[in-house]
């Protein structure tokens, strides 16, 4: 880096910004800066007086779209698909800008060598909105440079030039983009072209099977594990039972005896065997005869104590009026309950497993990650080697839902693949997917409301108890230091949405001798359990319709209110609400908010065999403008069925120090057979997206604790709710 003047503009080079977007042109890469998006906040408000250059070598491309010689355009995603069908949305906006036909867009996961650098990632429910303006600001800047570029080769008005399915014609005049696009090397950016407006729209807001279904259905090679190369060895690390254990003494000598194993690799705190084939690599580990020295041998009871209210460090995140001393002022009035929330892991399907090859002056990884710009830095500096020097080729993930934002297993494969020399597959058996894995932490929840006169609730009070989990994803330093708390997730939901005069919430900072961090919809999920439990127990308390009294506290925020109204109003409507319950059935409600979307469930429940069935769910979802209702509903059935198996099954035991589960038969999941009745609904009548992944998670615990409680007249405070 090259400066000026300490105190005017720099000169950075063009791996120390991020890249807007650039289209490839017959070999030219061609940059395009368009608004300053989610993607780029932070560099953004530091290049402002940086000299971008026009035309970006060939050498050193970054960029979005590539015009292929058969007319189709290939967008290099950053955004990891994961399941959640974002390369469908993504798609489909693209085609909008650039008059294309959806076939005509082939989506591909973009490289950190040559792709569009992301450090916000893929997570939060945040990528449709995110990239709704910049990636149709790219795509239709593409569309007016290739339609400039035909003008004036033609002589004719760009104004003049019609464009479909990608060919462009005037007059006499045709040629295709991939035609004009390899005419000349000489291109001009244009301003940021006008967007089309919504009902202009073709594709969006209609509904669009999975452009990735084929090679999933047909078992094409595109995840993680699935990756190999000649000369590929696989390797599986060793790694502890015991939570917080540390190797004490260790004797490889039967492992290197195994028949394929080829080296046992030792590297300070890791041991790996690595062998030509995986059976001969697991087979190695189980020869490996370690001794752990383990500082505690935790038992369930005493680990569930460490996380609760009152111990640690508090955190006031939310506070308005004086709640605290209305409760104490008349404790006579006061309601108040607990509820809890147990460790979890993300279970996904795909275990852990990349490929990693270190050269000499390069190295390339093929994983699954949902940040591949933190895990290029991370990895590079793991294996001593230049952050240019290291490319992220990211696939296919098997499921994520947070887990593989982490990149410490990563970094592992890369400095055994340095040592072996050669391109080094390694995975995770499913017991370390289990027992050395990024877990969901337990909360512990405390509620109190001052009830007045006529029901009204006058004061609330949340208090939360939680280990951190975005602070695990960031240097802790740091983390502390901006935020203050775990405000994004341990903290999120936390506050009080309803409107009531005296609220507050509290975050109480617990600590844990696991590795905690995000699952999805973070703090949300267990927030909302507590928070709307506890409003379902005091409209029994006061003897209100629970759905009614949701609409009475959320009144007087009209800007609230409005979307929260509608929500509840349609949800009351499609789910029969005020209609007569089949016998045996009881029926609950709850609602949660998450990044801009609002998500409300109705669910029904019955009781066989003194074991909670759902029976039907109905879910209002108002997620902003739908790109893909197909995609959508897809999302909410996956996350009700995520949410279903967290409020019935999901909580991890320990005993003598170790997590009991071994694999998916000691760590009960919801079966395709309890999978009930779910009916979507999605409101729309907004001119842009909001998260969907994430929000319809939220309400589903809560409502089938209040639907049991409807039906058996037991209150279930405690995750995964059980009967006995």
């Amino acid at each position: 880096m090259a400066t000026e003047d300490k105190k005017t503009k720099k000169k950075f080079s063009r791996r120390k910004f991020l890249q807007r977007g650039a289209i490839i042109f017959g070999g030219t890469v061609v940059a395009v800066i368009a608004s300053k998006g989610p993607i780029r906040r932070f560099l953004a408000q530091k290049a402002e007086n940086m000299d971008f250059p026009l035309l970006v070598s060939t050498q050193e491309p970054s960029f979005w779209f590539e015009v292929l010689p058969d007319n189709t355009i290939l967008y290099k995603s950053t955004k990891l698909e994961m399941g959640q069908g974002i390369f469908t949305g993504l798609a489909m906006l693209a085609a909008e800008e650039l008059e294309v036909a959806l076939e005509q867009i082939k989506v591909v996961h973009a490289n950190t060598a040559n792709g569009v650098e992301d450090s916000l990632g893929t997570g939060g429910s945040n990528t449709t909105l995110s990239l709704f303006k910049p990636i149709r600001e790219v795509a239709a800047t593409l569309r007016e440079m290739l339609k400039a570029q035909a003008a004036k080769q033609w002589g004719v008005p760009v104004a003049g030039i019609k464009v479909e399915n990608g060919i462009m014609t005037s007059g006499n005049h045709k040629a295709t983009y991939y035609e004009i696009s390899t005419s000349t090397k000489e291109w001009k950016t244009p301003e940021t072209p006008e967007l089309k407006p919504s009902s202009a729209f073709k594709y969006v807001g209609k509904d669009v099977k999975r452009i990735d279904l084929k090679p999933k259905v047909t078992g094409k090679p595109i995840f993680g594990i699935d990756q190999t190369f000649p000369d590929m060895l696989y390797a599986v690390m060793l790694q502890s039972p015991y939570i917080g254990g540390k190797l004490k003494k260790l004797n490889t000598q039967e492992a290197a005896k195994v028949n394929g194993v080829v080296k046992i690799v030792e590297d300070g705190e890791l041991v790996a065997v690595v062998a030509k084939n995986r059976y001969a690599a697991e087979l190695g580990l189980q020869k490996i005869e370690a001794e752990w020295d383990v500082p505690k041998k935790w038992q369930q009871a005493e680990f569930e104590a460490l996380t609760t209210v009152g111990l640690g460090t508090d955190v006031r995140i939310q506070s308005e009026g004086s709640p605290e001393s209305l409760l104490e002022e008349a404790p006579n009035q006061v309601f108040k309950q607990e509820y809890r929330t147990p460790l979890a892991t993300h279970a996904h399907m795909e275990p852990h497993g990349a490929v990693a090859h270190v050269e000499k002056d390069k190295a390339t990884m093929y994983v699954g990650t949902q940040a591949s710009t933190l895990f290029r830095s991370a990895i590079a500096k793991a294996i001593e080697a230049e952050t240019e020097q290291l490319n992220i080729e990211t696939t296919y993930a098997g499921g994520s839902f947070g887990r593989r934002i982490d990149s410490k297993h990563s970094e592992k494969v890369a400095r055994i693949a340095k040592i072996v020399g050669k391109p080094v597959h390694i995975f995770n058996t499913r017991t370390q997917e289990f027992q050395n894995a990024i877990y969901r932490p337990q909360t512990h929840h405390v509620l109190a409301a001052k009830i007045g006169e006529n029901g009204t609730i006058e004061a609330i009070t949340h208090s939360q108890a939680t280990p951190d989990q975005v602070l695990g994803a960031i240097p802790a330093n740091i983390g502390y230091t901006l935020l203050g708390a775990d405000f994004v997730s341990a903290g999120h939901g936390a506050s009080i949405l309803y409107n009531i005069e005296h609220k507050s919430a509290t975050l109480w900072q617990n600590k844990l001798p696991v590795h905690t961090g995000i699952w999805r919809s973070v703090g949300m999920f267990p927030n909302t359990f507590a928070i709307e439990s506890f409003i379902n127990e005091l409209a029994h308390k006061t003897g209100k319709d629970p759905l009614k009294m949701r609409l009475e506290l959320l009144a007087g925020n009209e800007q609230i209110n409005q979307r929260y109204k509608k929500v509840l109003e349609t949800l009351a409507e499609k789910s029969g609400w005020n209609q007569p319950k089949a016998a045996g059935i009881g029926r609950g409600i709850a609602i949660g908010n998450d990044r801009k979307s609002i998500a409300a469930a109705v669910i029904e429940v019955a009781i066989v065999d003194n074991q909670i069935q759902v029976k039907k769910v109905t879910q209002v979802l108002d997620a902003g403008l739908a790109i893909n209702p197909e995609g959508i509903r897809m999302q909410v059935e996956g996350a009700t069925m995520m949410g279903i198996t967290a409020a019935l099954y999901e909580g991890l035991s320990i005993k003598d120090g170790q997590i009991t589960a071994t694999n998916f038969h000691e760590y009960p999941m919801a079966k395709l057979s309890d999978t009930p009745e779910i009916e979507v609904i999605i409101l729309e009548g907004h001119t842009e997206p909001y998260g969907v992944g994430e929000p319809p998670l939220a309400p589903v615990a809560p409502a089938i604790a209040a639907a049991v409680f409807d039906l058996t007249g037991k209150n279930l405070r405690t995750l995964p709710l059980k009967l006995s």
